[in-house]
């Protein structure tokens, strides 16, 4: 058989097989899903473990060059002190949290849930203002406050029924806390040892893959590894510093759930832009149920972090890590919310700033500075004159209009022709 067969024989049989499989995932579309669930299941100590050593890799990184480089230490050493500083740094920190922070979100939130009564008539109060001064139908929320009641007396049931499952609930937690401590295992040998796995990678995709392929497979995964990168190096970090300041400053203002309203806004700081005053709103809301004067306080004490927070905090510590317009913000969480919830929210960010880096560097691949023209895309003269706007236009075209017009203008310039034909007599 000639090469030519060959070839067509091969994309034959490729094709004849993707349709089988695609027929067969199509058939037992639900025992797929089925599958996947039971195998993402069983992998997730290992993506946890990935997870936790992408989130520490710069702590660890900076710790092993500082006790190689500076201080002289062996590599294999530095490594070892590196991993040991940064885990305990860590579990410090979650320690710290759990010690601090956790008992004032209890206590806020079992305040809250008490108070819930008294807020619910302050605001059927204010809304009765509010109507009146509008010169509008009063608005009852009684039913609305039944019905927060009842959720309530419903979560404290549940709560009593799952005291008998205590033994259901510690084998569960045992469970976790091993897949826990396998994730930890798995993350220190991801990190020790992160070079010679990315070599192995690296070596088996070059083995199986074409050669053009394994090329763009590199540079997507560049891509993809850069963004998350500095997406949890710089939005985390500002979440940390955000939340960390809105609840101290709410201490000094003496408002009420400082804690609980601090660990608000910092998780939905994650969300660039938006997620920030997200959480600002809730709280916002919260806080007026408590007093309309300490929401109204807290509204222009975040105004006032936020904007030096922006201006100031952010460009020095954080820098523009991410470079993705508003409108791809927005994009990215509406589509990632919709599809997988609040994790979607938070992962739609980096994976749009994925697709737009990708979608600039091909354009500008594609499309040099030099042949586009931002300024020519409106061209306030040539609006007004009524002509609109045509991408066609090209030199060689208005050259040639004004060959035509000046050929036009000399024709209009010779003389008639019988004195024409008098001349060259």
């Amino acid at each position: 058989m000639n090469p030519l067969g060959r070839t067509k024989l091969k994309q034959s049989i490729i094709i004849i097989t993707y349709a089988v499989a695609l027929v067969i995932f199509v058939m037992h579309f639900d025992d797929v899903l089925n599958f996947l669930g039971k195998f993402l299941g069983l992998m997730s100590p290992f993506f946890i473990g990935v997870a936790i050593a992408f989130v520490l890799d710069r702590p660890y990184k900076g710790l092993k060059d500082l006790f190689h480089k500076k201080c002289k230490i062996k590599e294999n050493i530095a490594k070892i002190m590196a991993i040991l500083f940064v885990y305990l740094a860590a579990f410090g920190i979650i320690g710290l949290l759990i010690r601090f922070i956790a008992p004032q979100i209890g206590a806020n939130i079992q305040t809250f849930i008490s108070n819930i009564g008294n807020y619910l008539e302050e605001l059927q109060s204010l809304l009765n203002k509010i109507t009146d001064l509008l010169g509008m139908r009063r608005i009852d929320i009684s039913e609305f406050s039944n019905m927060i009641t009842d959720r309530i007396d419903e979560i404290g049931a549940v709560v009593t029924d799952m005291l008998p499952k205590i033994l259901s609930v510690t084998t569960n937690f045992i469970s976790g806390l091993a897949s826990f401590v396998i994730a930890i295992v798995l993350s220190i040998y991801v990190m020790s040892g992160q070079r010679r796995l990315i070599s192995q990678v690296k070596r088996i995709a070059k083995a199986y893959m074409p050669a053009r392929l394994y090329d763009t497979s590199c540079y997507v995964s560049e891509i993809i590894v850069e963004v998350f990168r500095n997406y949890v190096s710089g939005q985390m970090l500002e979440a940390c510093i955000l939340g960390s300041l809105c609840t101290i400053g709410m201490f000094i203002l003496r408002l009420d759930y400082a804690a609980l309203i601090g660990v608000v806004i910092g998780i939905t700081a994650l969300v660039p832009i938006l997620g920030a005053w997200v959480g600002g709103g809730v709280a916002f809301v919260l806080l007026l149920l408590v007093s309309p004067r300490k929401a109204i306080i807290f509204l222009i004490f975040l105004v006032i972090l936020q904007q030096v927070e922006n201006n100031l905090i952010y460009p020095k510590v954080v820098g523009t890590k991410l470079g993705l317009p508003a409108i791809w913000v927005l994009l990215g969480v509406s589509v990632g919310g919709g599809l997988f919830g609040i994790v979607g929210m938070f992962i739609g960010v980096p994976v749009a700033t994925v697709i737009y880096t990708l979608l600039k560097n091909d354009v500008n691949r594609r499309v040099s500075d030099e042949d586009f023209n931002d300024e020519d895309f409106y061209d306030d003269k040539r609006i007004e004159d009524g002509g609109g706007y045509s991408s066609n236009i090209d030199e060689s075209d208005t050259k040639d209009e004004s060959d035509n017009k000046d050929n036009l203008e000399e024709s209009e310039n010779l003389p008639e022709n019988d004195d024409f034909e008098e001349n060259n007599n």
